[in-house]
């Protein structure tokens, strides 16, 4: 009948099943899409962080997380300047990128971690448009500097270090030789018959301080004309033991209470014993002088399976943290330079001595302080078996007490 809507046919059964059947490819290839989008970025080394045109975060991928130490649903739905309110030049490279419309950089950022600790990076903000320039966020790329810089450190420390050893071993072998002669000439003037005994005092000064030089001359030497390890497999908690049992009386004296933290099925370390106990001696010495008052200090061992600090090796990290006043940042740039001390009757080569015993072992080494708060030391020296490289995603966790599946 005329003014009356023609009634739809319904569609059959074999059209159902076909819009059924083409709904669940389209849900299959999208799906799809988001698994190879997620792979994509989870394969990426760059941290990447997707900001949404709000500011808010929307993700992030894997190397993000490493990077910055926290987990993707830490930072899902989150202000940005709410996870990094320390990181100004971040903050300024996202907002200027959604300002302008541009791609800004920044090669030598800041990036506060989760722990608190800084790293150097690189950075890289872009816009996210649709096809018709719309904006809809910003990707934000991420990539650690720290090996690059301690790289650059390492090979400017080592052309300095080179000429400042051959210096020093002359000055060493110059200076060696009269030390004996005054040494001796004081020894036999004791020897006298007839010396005055009130002189006495004047020349066991005289042996006391040619000795005290004598200390440093073979520190010089020790330092100027390494040996070069003799590496083999050893236990690093039988040699940190046989330290703190060696000075037991000093630290007892000092009111200092060691706590140990150690990690129960740390592997060997690939090192040379007499080296390493040289050392962590030096480094337990400096933890108790910097608590003139007494305290704890902390010596906690844990095992890395892949560091960058040294090539991607499995290591054994230890730090040794004291209760001390710390130092402030300009100290602890210059706290490795040989010849630099804080001490009064300081050499400054001892922190450099162990500066070069972990750099001949293939290891690295880190100071860190906030003034009034302390200082921590951290040492990583590979393993004695490096294991099979294997997939991070199939690699268990280990916490102290062992291997969480």
């Amino acid at each position: 009948m005329p003014g009356r809507s023609e009634k739809r046919e319904k569609p059959s059964a074999s059209e159902l099943q076909g819009l059924r059947r083409r709904c669940e490819e389209l849900s299959a290839s999208v799906e799809s899409m988001r698994a190879y989008y997620e792979d994509l970025l989870g394969s990426l080394q760059d941290g990447i962080i997707i900001v949404e045109p709000n500011g808010h975060i929307r993700s992030i991928n894997q190397a993000a997380e490493e990077l910055t130490g926290l987990s993707a649903q830490m930072f899902h739905g989150r202000p940005f300047e709410q996870i990094f309110p320390n990181d100004r030049s971040l903050q300024e490279l996202v907002r200027k990128t959604m300002e302008s419309g541009r791609t800004h950089a920044n090669f030598d950022a800041r990036l506060t971690r989760q722990d608190g600790s800084q790293v150097v990076i690189s950075a890289v903000s872009s816009l996210i448009s649709d096809g018709v320039g719309q904006a809809r966020g910003t990707v934000l790329a991420l990539r650690d500097q720290t090996g690059i810089r301690e790289l650059e450190e390492r090979l400017q420390r080592s052309d300095r270090l080179a000429a400042l050893g051959t210096v020093a071993a002359g000055v060493a072998h110059e200076i060696r030789n009269p030390l004996a002669g005054l040494r001796g000439a004081a020894q036999l003037l004791e020897g006298e018959p007839d010396f005055p005994p009130a002189l006495r005092e004047y020349t066991s000064v005289i042996v006391k301080e040619v000795d005290r030089l004598g200390a440093i001359v073979e520190q010089l030497l020790s330092f100027a004309t390494p040996r070069g390890p003799v590496l083999r497999a050893c236990n690093l908690h039988e040699i940190l033991d046989s330290l703190f049992f060696l000075e037991r009386a000093p630290l007892g004296a000092a009111n200092v209470t060691v706590q140990r933290q150690y990690d129960p099925q740390l592997p060997d370390i690939l090192a040379d014993p007499s080296e390493i106990r040289q050392l962590f001696l030096n480094l337990i010495r400096n933890g108790v002088e910097a608590m003139p008052g007494g305290g704890d200090l902390i010596v906690r061992t844990r095992y890395e399976r892949s560091a960058k600090r040294c090539g991607g090796r499995s290591v054994a990290v230890t730090e040794i943290v004291d209760q001390g006043s710390g130092f402030d940042p300009e100290i602890e740039r210059r706290l490795f330079t040989p010849f630099f001390t804080t001490k009064e009757k300081g050499t400054g080569l001892g922190l450099a001595i162990c500066l070069r015993i972990v750099e001949d072992h293939g290891g690295a080494m880190e100071a860190t302080s906030l003034p009034g708060r302390g200082s921590r030391f951290q040492v990583w020296l590979p393993l004695a078996k490096q294991p099979e490289t294997s997939s991070p995603h199939n690699e268990p966790h280990r916490t102290a007490q062992g291997v969480r599946p």
